[in-house]
C-alpha cells in the first residue's frame, strides 16, 4: 500500500474524499501559496502570527492501520433531519440521485445517472423496473469506477454477496472505499431493521460470505452494522440469531470464531466505554448450559473471546455486570450439581481473568466467596476422601481460579487478604492428586510475597508429596528456593521439625547414599557402569537445597561428599561413570556452595583451613564455573567482600594469598583471563584481586634500543610511585554491565591499563597475563570494546614482544583451530538432541551443567586478533616463520606440506598445492577470517624473506586467485604484487579492473588478449594468461560475481549478457592456453583434486560423487556449458568437446538416477499413506513429504531437460563428431525410461522434447544414424507418433522432419541408414496412412496442406516400397492428396509421378480408384498435369490392359506439338476426337468413360472453337447413347451401363459441371446451353431436366434456349 500523507488542520476531519487531478493541482497551488505567504510573514518579522499558523497546520504520515482506524462509521444514531416525503411529483430514489449528480461528476456515476433517470420518475415506476434498476446498480460495483462508489452505494440495499466481490477485487486496501461501503450497508440496517429483525436467521445466513471475510477488519465493521439488528430484534430472535452463529463457529472454528466474537461483543456494546441495554440478555445467552453444549471447546472459546475484548474495551465498573452473571450462573451450578456446565463456566472465567484482566475486577469478595464455594464443595482432601477421577478436570479449574485471584491480590497489594486466604485454602494443599503438582508448579512462579504468605502449606505439601513425587518435588523446592532468596532461617520460620521431617530424612539419607556409592565405585573401572542422569540431577537438587532445610546442622557431610567425588575424579580422565568431567566438576561446585553458604551462617570450622581447601579445588579445577564461583564468593565473604589492595599496611591476608604465591596462581589461572566463559573470566579475576599485588619491574632487554634509552632518560617508573592495580582493572572492566551508557567507561578503563603498559606501571611479572585479560575483553560481546582492546594489544605486544610473543602466537593457533572447528561442526550439522522428553528437574540440571554463554564468536575473535598483527606488521614480518605456518594452516595444509623442501616441477606443485584438507572453506565465516590474514600479507612487504614463500606464492596464485568473491580476489592479487614480477607489474591496472566489476565491462572492450592486438608481450604471456583465466574463470562459473550491484537488480539477463562478454574475451586466446580455463571450469564439480587429463576426471565422475554436488552448482555448470558452446568458435571447443559432452553426460546419468529414487520415494509415501486412525501430525508430514518429492522431481527432470538440450545443440553443429562409447552407453542408459515412454510424451507434449532434438540432430548425422538402432523401440515409437490424435502440429512436424533427415542422407551417402529404416518401413507407412487419411487428424494443417518436404517424403519413400500391400497403403496417402484444391501444378505433378513410380508394385488392384482421382483433375488441369496423368495411365495400362485404350485415346487427345514447345497437335487430337462415335460408350466402363467424359469437359471450356465444337459433337453422341440406355435399348447384359448409372452421372457430372461452366465466358456458356437443350429433348426420362421442357420449342423464336443464345 503506497503511503498516504494527509494535511489536517486543528479540529477539523483529514481530507478522505477521492479528488480528481485538477482539484489536487488547485489545492496543491493553493498550499503553495499559503507557504509563501508564512515565508513573506517571517521575514516581515511577524512570528507570532507564523507559530500559530505552524500549530494549526500539520503534515502526518498515517500507515493503512491507522486510516483503518480512523473511519468511524455511526448511523445509527445520526441527527440528521429526516424527510418524510419526496418533492412533489418525485420520489425519494429521484431526489438522491439529483443530489449526487451535483456532487459526483465521475464518467461512471454521470452514464449511471442518465440511464436510471428515466426510471425513477415515480415510486410505481421503480417499482416496475425494479430488476432492472438493481442489476444496473450492481454491475457498477467495480473497483474500476472507484470515484463512482459511493453514490452507487447509496441506492444498493440487497448486496452481500456484491460487496465481498468488491472487497475481493482489491476495495479491502482501500480505507476510503470501506468507508463508503460500510457506511451504505449501515443504511441498509437501519432502513429495514424493520423487516430483517422479524427473521434474523435469514439475514444472517445472507451476510455470512460478508460476515467471515478473511479481513480482520472488514469483520469488525460488518459485526457493527449487523449488531445493530440483534439488539433490535425480539428475544426470541435474538436466542435464534445467538444459536446461529454459535453453530456457524462450530462448522468452521479456525475461521470463523473470530467473527462471531466481534458480532457478540458489538450487540453487548452500546456507546463508548458503556454496556447496551441488551448486554444482560447476551450474557444470561452466552453462559446457558442450552448454548454452551452446542459445541463445547468452540463455543467456550467464542465466549472466551467476546469476554476479553469487553474487559479491553470497557471500563471496570462497567464489567460487573459480567462478573455478576458469571458469578450467578456458576453458584447455581454449584447449587444443583452440573459439573460438566460448570467446567466450562469456569473455563471461561479463568481465560477472561489469566490475560491480566483480572485487575478489572471491582472487588474480589464476592469471587473469594465464590472459590470458598468452590473448595468446600468439590476439592477433598486426601485424609477424608479421596478424589474421583471424573471431578479431576474440575479440580484442576478451581485451582486455576485459586492461581488468578492470587495474582489480582497481588496486584491490588491487598496483603491481608492474602494471609487471610492462605489460612482458608489450606486443606487445598493436602491433595493427593496430579492437579496439586500442576498447582504448585504455579505457584512458586508467583510473586514472592505471595510465597511468603503461603509458605508454610507449600512446605507441608513438599514434604507430604515428597515419598510419591521426589523430582517433582526437588525441583519444586529449588525454584522456591531461589525465587524467595532469603537465608536459610526464614525459609523455615514458622515451621515445626515434624512438618519437615520427611524431607530432612531425605536428604541426609541421600547425601549419604551418594558418600558410600561414589567411595564403593573409585576402585572400580570407572567406565564400567554408567549413573542415571535424573540420579545425578536429584543429587544436585538435593545438594542445592541442603543447606535450607538442614539450616541447623553442620556441613561436615557436604565436604565429605566433595572429597568422595574428588577422589572419583582422580580415577578417570575422559567420561566418568557415563558423564564429562564438567559435569562432575559442576556438583563439585554445587556442594560447595551449600557448604559456603552454611559455614557463612554458623561461622563453622577453620576459616584457613577452608581457604586452602577452596584454593585448591579452585586450582584443580580451574576451567568449572561453578567452582570458581563458589571460590569467589568464599573469598568474599571472608574478607567481608573486599578484595586485597596495593596498600596492605592495614590488611592482614591469607598464607596462600600472599605474594610469593602470586606467580603460581598467575601460572595456574591465566588461561582462564582470556576464556570465552565470562562466568569463568570473572570468577577467576575476582580470586586473582584477593592476592597481594606485585611491584613495578620493568624489563627492557626485550625493548628496541631507542625505546630503551628512552625508557632509562625519562625514568617513568618512580620509586615513590604506587603500582597500577591491574587486575583490579580488569575485574572493574568484567564486572561493568556493558551497554551504550557505560561503554565510555569500560574503554577509559581499557585505555588506562595501555597508559600503564606504556609507561611501566605495570610489573613484567604481569606482562604475559595481561595478554590472557586483554584478550578476555574481546571475548566481551560488545563491539565498542573490541578497537581498544586491540589497541591496548598491539601496544603489549609492542613493549614486551619476547616474554608474550609465543603466548600470543600459541592463543592465536588455538583460536584459530577452535575457530575451524566450529565450521566443520556447522557443515555437518548440529546432532545434539534437544531437551525434549525431560523432567524439569533434569533440565534445570543440564541448564546448571552447561549454562548459556553469549560470548562474541569465534569468528570475531580471531578477525581481531588478526587485525592486532596487522598493526604489528614489521613484527609479524620478522617472525614469518611462525606466522606463515598458522596461515597455511588456516588454508588446510598438513604439517608434511609446511615441512617439505623439495623443488617440484609444475605439475607436481599444481598438486601439492590442491592437496589440502578440505573443511568449511566456502563458508562465509570462513572468507571473512581469510581476508584478514591477506590483509596481513599486504602489509608484510617483503614476501620473498618469507618462510617457505615459494610455496606461499603457489597457494596465493593457484588457489586463491579464483575464488569466487572479488574482494578476496584483489587482495590476492595485492600480495601478489608484492613480489614485483617483472610479468605483474605492468598490468598491475588491467587485472585489477578485470577483477571490479565496475570497471570489468570497459575493461573488456578496451584490452584484449589476442596475439595480434600485441597488448601483451610475448615473454609475459606464459605467466601472464593463467592469472587472467583464474580471475575470469569465476565470474564464467557464477553470474553473481560478474554485473555491478545495479545490473544484478535489473535481473539474471544482464548478468548472462556479462558472462558472455567474458567468454568473448576469453575467446582470443589461443587453443593452447585454454586448457586451464577448461581445467578450473571443472574444478566445482572435482570432490578430489586432480589432473586435466579426460580419463582421470571421469574416473571420479561417479554417480555418487555428482549426487553429493548440489542441485545449483550442476545446475550452473550446465548454463556456462551453454554460453560457452554459443561463444566460442569450432576451432577452440573441438580439443575440449569429449571433456565436456562426458561432464554433461554424466550429470544427465545422475539425474535419471536421481529422478528414479524420488519417484521410488513418492511411491513408498503414498502406499505407507496412513488410514483413517492414523494421527493428523503424520498425515501432515507425508503431505509435505510429497510436496517436496514433488519438487525435487521437477527440478531434476528440468536439468535432465537442459543436458539433452546442450548435446542436441553440440550434434547438430558438430555432426562429424562421434564421441565414442564412453558418451553413447551412459546417454542411452540414462535415457532409457524416457524412450520407453516417449510416444506417451510425444502424446502429451506441446513441443518436441529435448531428447527428440538429439535424435532430429542424429538423424541428420551419417556418423550418428546407426546408433538410432541400440533401442529397437526407438525407431517404431517415433514414427507410431504419427498414429497419437493429441500429438501437437510441432511434435508431428519434427516427427515427419525426422524421416526426411532419414531418406536423404541415404539417398544422398548411401550409407547404413537403410539398416535403420527398412525394418520399420510398414511402420512408417502405416503412421503415414493413418496420418493422412484417419478423420479425426485431417483438419491438422499439415495434413489439410501438405508441403514440400511431405513431398519429398513421399518420392524419396517410394524408392524402399517393394510389397504391394504397403504399395497399397502407400497410394491410399497419395491419392487424396490430388484432390487437394489448394495444389499447385508442381505438387500436383510431383504427385502424379510418385504415384507413377509405385504403380509397377501395387499391380492392378487400384486401377479403378486411380481412375476416379484423376478423372476430376483433367477438367480444370493445365497441361503439365494432363500430361502427367497421360504418363500415369500409360504406366497403368502395362499392368491392366483394360486401361489402354482409355489412355492410348487419352494420349491422343492431349499430344503436344513437337515443333513448338507447349503447344498442342492438334491434327492428332482432331483424328482422335475423328475416331469417336456412339459405339465406343456401349463397351467401356463407367470409370473409364469419366475419364474421356472429362476430358471432353475440358475441351468444352477451351478457347479454341474447334476442340469445343469436337468436344461438343462427342458429348451429343454421349447424350444420344444415354437415351438409348434410358428408353431400354439396351439389355444389362449387353454392356456395361444401366439406367441407374445414367441418372447418377448425367446428374452428378454433366449437370455438375454445366453449372460451373455458367461462370465461364458467352462462348463457353452457349456451348453449354445447347448441350442442355439436346439433353431436355432426348432424355425425358430424366428428372431433373423435366422441368426444363416447357422452355423447348420447334419455333424458334419461342424456344428459350435459342433465346438465350441469342442474348448472349
Amino acid at each position: 500500500m503506497p503511503a498516504t500523507y494527509y494535511w489536517e488542520s486543528e479540529g477539523r476531519l483529514p481530507l478522505r474524499n477521492q479528488i480528481d487531478p485538477l482539484r489536487d493541482w488547485i489545492l496543491s497551488w493553493l498550499w503553495l501559496k499559503y507557504f509563501k505567504m508564512m515565508l513573506a510573514n517571517e521575514m516581515i518579522g511577524t512570528m507570532n502570527g507564523i507559530r500559530r499558523g505552524y500549530k494549526q497546520i500539520s503534515c502526518n504520515f498515517k500507515t493503512f492501520s491507522q486510516r483503518i482506524e480512523d473511519i468511524d462509521i455511526d448511523v445509527f444514531r445520526s441527527l440528521d433531519p429526516l424527510e418524510l416525503e419526496p418533492a412533489e411529483g418525485s420520489s425519494f430514489f429521484r431526489d438522491c440521485l439529483v443530489q449526487w449528480r451535483e456532487l459526483n461528476t465521475a464518467e461512471d456515476f454521470i452514464s449511471f445517472y442518465e440511464e436510471m433517470m428515466p426510471l425513477v420518475q415515480t415510486l410505481p415506476q421503480i417499482i416496475l423496473q425494479k430488476e432492472l434498476i438493481l442489476s444496473k446498480l450492481l454491475s457498477r460495483l467495480q473497483i474500476e469506477g472507484r470515484l463512482s462508489l459511493e453514490p452507487i452505494l447509496r441506492f444498493l440495499q440487497r448486496i452481500a454477496d456484491s460487496l465481498v466481490l468488491l472487497l475481493k477485487t482489491g476495495a479491502d486496501r482501500e480505507p476510503e472505499i470501506i468507508e463508503q461501503i460500510f457506511t451504505s450497508w449501515s443504511y441498509i440496517m437501519v432502513y429495514l431493521q424493520k423487516y430483517l429483525v422479524k427473521d434474523i436467521v435469514h439475514a444472517l445466513k445472507v451476510t455470512v460470505k460478508l460476515r467471515y471475510y478473511p479481513k480482520d477488519y472488514v469483520q469488525e465493521f460488518v459485526a457493527e452494522s449487523v449488531s445493530f439488528l440483534l439488539r433490535n430484534a425480539p428475544v426470541e430472535q435474538l436466542i435464534k440469531g445467538i444459536r446461529k452463529v454459535m453453530l456457524e463457529a462450530v462448522r468452521k472454528p479456525l475461521t470463523r470464531k473470530s467473527g462471531v466474537s466481534a458480532l457478540l461483543c458489538c450487540t453487548m456494546r452500546g456507546t463508548s466505554s458503556r454496556l447496551h441495554s441488551r448486554a444482560a440478555q447476551v450474557l444470561r445467552l452466552l453462559t446457558d448450559e442450552s448454548i454452551l453444549k452446542i459445541g463445547a471447546d468452540t463455543v467456550v472459546q467464542v465466549g472466551i473471546a467476546t469476554f476479553q475484548r469487553l474487559c479491553e474495551e470497557l471500563e471496570p465498573t462497567e464489567l460487573a455486570l459480567m462478573w455478576d452473571c458469571l458469578y450467578e450462573e456458576i453458584t447455581d451450578c454449584v447449587t444443583n450439581g452440573f459439573s460438566l456446565h460448570l467446567t466450562r463456566l469456569l473455563s471461561l472465567l479463568i481465560s477472561t481473568l489469566q490475560i491480566d484482566y483480572v485487575r478489572k475486577l471491582s472487588g474480589y469478595q464476592q469471587m473469594l466467596q465464590l472459590v470458598g464455594l468452590l473448595v468446600q464443595n468439590f476439592v477433598m482432601p486426601s485424609s477424608m476422601v479421596k478424589a474421583e477421577d471424573q471431578s479431576c478436570k474440575l479440580t484442576e479449574k478451581i485451582l486455576q481460579l485459586m492461581l488468578c485471584l492470587l495474582e489480582g491480590l497481588h496486584l491490588a497489594n491487598n496483603l491481608s487478604a492474602l494471609s487471610e486466604v492462605s489460612l482458608q485454602w489450606a486443606p487445598v494443599f493436602e491433595l493427593r492428586n496430579s492437579s496439586l503438582l500442576t498447582f504448585l508448579k504455579e505457584l512458586v512462579l508467583k510473586d514472592p510475597c505471595i510465597l511468603h504468605a503461603f509458605r508454610i502449606s507449600i512446605l507441608s505439601a513438599f514434604n507430604d508429596l515428597i515419598e510419591t513425587s521426589v523430582e517433582e518435588v526437588v525441583y519444586l523446592l529449588l525454584t522456591l528456593c531461589e525465587r524467595l532468596q532469603v537465608q536459610c532461617s526464614s525459609l523455615l520460620d514458622g515451621t515445626s521439625d515434624n512438618e519437615l521431617s520427611k524431607i530432612r530424612t531425605f536428604f541426609q539419607d541421600a547425601i549419604g547414599y551418594w558418600i558410600g556409592t561414589i567411595n564403593d565405585a573409585i576402585p572400580e573401572d570407572p567406565f564400567c557402569i554408567s549413573f542415571q542422569e535424573s540420579k545425578l540431577a536429584l543429587l544436585w537438587g538435593t545438594v542445592c537445597c541442603y543447606p535450607y532445610i538442614h539450616a541447623q546442622q553442620t556441613p561436615s557431610s557436604l565436604m565429605d561428599l566433595v572429597d568422595a567425588i574428588d577422589r572419583l575424579m582422580m580415577t578417570g580422565s575422559g567420561c566418568i561413570r557415563g558423564f564429562p568431567k564438567g559435569t562432575w566438576q559442576s556438583i563439585i561446585g554445587a556442594v560447595l556452595n551449600s557448604y559456603r553458604i552454611m559455614q557463612l551462617r554458623h561461622q563453622l570450622g577453620n576459616t584457613d583451613f577452608s581457604v586452602s581447601k577452596f584454593l585448591y579445588f579452585a586450582k584443580r579445577y580451574k576451567s568449572s564455573s561453578q567452582i570458581l564461583s563458589t571460590v569467589a564468593d568464599f573469598l568474599d565473604s571472608v574478607h567481608d567482600g573486599s578484595t586485597i589492595k596495593l596498600d596492605t599496611s592495614c590488611t592482614e591476608s591469607h598464607g596462600e594469598l600472599e605474594t610469593r604465591m602470586v606467580v603460581d596462581s598467575l601460572e595456574i589461572f591465566a588461561e582462564n583471563l582470556c576464556h570465552p566463559d565470562k562466568q569463568i573470566r570473572l570468577s577467576t579475576l575476582r580470586i586473582l584481586c584477593h592476592y597481594e599485588p606485585l611491584n613495578c619491574n620493568k624489563s627492557t632487554k626485550d625493548q628496541p634500543p631507542k625505546e630503551k634509552m628512552r625508557y632509562e632518560s625519562s625514568q617513568a617508573c618512580d620509586a615513590d610511585e604506587k603500582d597500577s592495580n591491574f587486575l583490579q582493572q580488569l575485574l572493574s572492566i568484567e564486572e561493568t554491565p556493558l551497554s551504550i551508557s557505560t561503554s565510555r567507561k569500560v574503554v577509559l578503563l581499557i585505555s588506562r591499563i595501555q597508559m600503564d603498559l606504556s609507561a611501566g606501571r605495570i610489573s613484567e611479572t604481569y606482562a604475559p597475563f595481561a595478554l590472557y585479560g586483554i584478550i578476555g575483553i574481546l571475548h566481551n560481546r560488545f563491539s565498542s570494546l573490541w578497537d581498544p582492546a586491540i589497541e591496548c594489544l598491539a601496544v603489549l605486544i609492542k613493549q614486551y614482544f619476547g616474554m608474550v610473543w609465543e603466548r600470543y602466537v600459541q592463543y592465536l593457533e588455538q583460536c584459530q583451530t577452535v575457530f575451524l572447528a566450529s565450521q566443520d561442526q556447522i557443515r555437518e550439522g548440529n546432532t545434539e538432541s534437544p531437551n525434549v522428553g525431560f523432567s524439569d528437574l533434569v533440565r534445570c540440571f543440564r541448564f546448571f551443567v552447561t549454562p548459556v554463554s553469549d560470548s562474541t564468536p569465534h569468528l570475531t575473535v580471531l578477525s581481531r586478533m588478526i587485525q592486532t598483527l596487522q598493526k604489528l606488521s614489521t613484527l609479524a614480518e620478522s617472525r614469518s616463520c611462525e606466522i606463515i605456518p598458522l596461515f597455511l594452516k588456516f588454508l588446510g595444509y598438513s604439517a608434511d606440506d609446511l615441512t617439505s623442501k623439495t623443488s617440484f616441477v609444475s605439475s607436481f606443485r599444481d598438486c601439492r598445492v590442491k592437496s589440502y584438507i578440505i573443511t568449511a572453506s566456502k563458508r562465509k565465516e570462513w572468507k571473512i577470517v581469510l581476508k584478514e590474514w591477506l590483509n596481513l600479507l599486504t602489509l608484510m612487504h617483503n614476501p620473498k624473506s618469507f618462510y617457505r614463500s615459494q610455496f606461499l606464492k603457489e597457494v596465493l596464485q593457484y588457489r586463491l586467485l579464483d575464488e569466487n568473491d572479488a574482494e578476496l580476489q584483489m587482495k590476492v592479487l595485492d600480495c601478489l604484487l608484492n613480489w614485483k614480477n617483472d610479468f605483474l607489474l605492468p598490468y598491475d591496472q588491467h587485472l585489477k579492473n578485470l577483477i571490479s566489476s565496475k570497471n570489468l565491462r570497459e575493461e573488456l572492450t578496451t584490452w584484449s588478449l589476442s596475439r595480434e592486438s600485441k597488448l601483451i608481450d610475448g615473454e609475459h604471456r606464459p605467466y601472464l594468461v593463467p592469472i587472467i583465466i583464474r580471475i575470469l574463470v569465476t565470474k564464467v562459473r557464477k553470474v553473481k560475481t560478474l554485473a555491478s550491484r545495479k545490473a544484478y537488480f535489473l535481473g539474471s539477463l544482464a548478468s548472462v549478457h556479462h558472462r558472455k562478454a567474458v567468454l568473448a574475451f576469453l575467446a582470443e586466446l589461443d587453443v593452447g592456453e585454454l586448457p586451464l580455463f577448461f581445467a578450473l571450469l571443472i574444478k566445482p564439480l572435482q570432490t578430489i583434486s586432480q589432473g586435466f587429463e579426460s580419463h582421470t576426471i571421469f574416473r571420479h565422475f561417479s554417480v555418487d560423487n555428482l549426487k553429493a554436488l548440489s542441485w545449483k552448482k550442476k545446475y550452473g555448470f550446465l548454463h556456462v556449458i551453454e554460453d560457452i558452446l554459443g561463444v566460442f568458435d569450432e576451432s577452440r571447443i573441438n580439443p575440449f568437446l569429449d571433456l565436456l559432452m562426458g561432464c554433461v553426460v554424466r550429470i544427465l546419468v545422475s539425474c535419471a538416477s536421481s529422478v528414479d529414487s524420488a519417484k521410488s520415494h513418492g511411491s513408498s509415501l503414498v502406499e505407507a499413506s496412513p488410514g483413517s486412525n492414523s494421527l493428523a501430525l503424520e498425515e501432515d508430514g507425508r503431505t509435505e513429504n510429497l510436496i517436496m518429492t514433488s519438487m525435487t522431481v521437477k527440478q531434476f527432470k528440468d536439468m535432465r531437460s537442459l543436458c539433452l538440450k546442450i548435446i542436441s545443440f553440440v550434434m547438430s553443429k558438430y555432426d562429424d563428431h562421434t564421441f565414442g562409447c564412453e558418451f553413447w552407453d551412459p546417454f542411452f542408459a540414462s535415457v532409457k525410461p524416457l524412450i520407453d515412454g516417449f510416444k506417451q510424451e510425444g502424446a502429451s507434449s506441446e513441443k518436441p522434447s529435448s531428447l527428440f532434438s538429439c535424435f532430429l540432430a542424429m538423424s541428420r548425422s551419417y556418423k550418428l544414424v546407426s546408433l538410432l538402432c541400440r533401442e529397437k523401440k526407438l525407431i517404431p515409437d517415433i514414427f507410431s507418433i504419427l498414429t497419437v490424435t493429441t500429438a501437437s502440429e510441432a511434435i508431428i512436424s519434427s516427427v515427419l522432419k525426422f524421416i526426411e533427415n532419414l531418406l536423404i542422407l541415404d539417398n544422398e551417402l548411401d550409407t547404413a541408414v537403410k539398416g535403420v529404416l527398412l525394418p520399420n518401413l510398414e511402420s512408417l507407412v502405416c503412421s503415414l496412412h493413418h496420418l493422412f487419411t484417419c478423420k479425426n487428424v485431417t483438419n491438422r494443417r499439415l495434413v489439410k496442406f501438405p508441403g514440400e518436404r511431405e513431398l519429398v517424403v513421399f518420392k524419396l519413400l517410394s524408392k524402399y516400397i517393394k510389397d504391394p500391400p504397403v504399395a497399397k497403403k502407400f497410394v491410399g496417402i497419395l491419392l487424396p492428396l490430388l484432390s487437394k484444391r489448394h495444389q499447385n501444378s508442381d505438387e500436383c505433378v510431383e504427385t502424379l509421378h510418385v504415384i507413377q513410380h509405385i504403380i509397377p508394385v501395387l499391380g492392378n488392384e487400384c486401377s479403378g480408384k486411380i481412375l476416379k482421382t484423376v478423372s476430376p483433375l483433367l477438367i480444370s488441369a493445365g497441361l503439365d498435369i494432363r500430361l502427367s496423368i497421360c504418363d500415369l495411365l500409360d504406366t497403368l495400362s502395362r499392368n491392366d490392359n483394360s486401361v489402354y485404350s482409355v489412355a492410348q485415346l487419352l494420349c491422343e487427345l492431349n499430344a503436344t506439338s513437337p515443333l513448338e514447345m507447349g503447344g498442342l497437335d492438334y491434327d492428332t487430337i482432331l483424328g482422335a476426337y475423328g475416331k469417336l462415335n456412339i459405339e465406343v460408350f456401349y463397351n467401356i466402363p463407367e470409370e473409364h468413360a469419366l475419364v474421356i467424359l472429362s476430358q471432353f469437359v475440358h475441351d468444352m471450356s477451351s478457347e479454341e472453337l474447334i476442340l469445343r465444337h469436337s468436344a461438343y459433337r462427342v458429348l451429343l453422341l454421349f447424350v444420344e447413347f444415354c437415351g438409348i440406355v434410358l428408353e431400354g435399348e439396351v439389355k444389362p447384359d449387353e454392356g456395361c451401363w444401366s439406367g441407374a448409372c445414367i441418372q447418377r452421372l448425367i446428374n452428378n457430372f454433366l449437370l455438375k459441371h454445366m453449372g460451373d461452366a455458367m461462370n465461364r465466358e458467352a462462348s463457353v456458356q452457349k456451348v453449354w446451353i445447347d448441350l442442355l437443350r439436346e439433353m431436355v429433348v432426348k432424355l425425358p426420362k430424366v428428372e431433373n431436366l423435366k422441368s426444363y421442357q416447357a422452355l423447348c420449342s420447334e419455333d424458334a423464336e419461342q424456344d428459350f434456349f435459342n433465346n438465350v443464345s441469342s442474348l448472349e
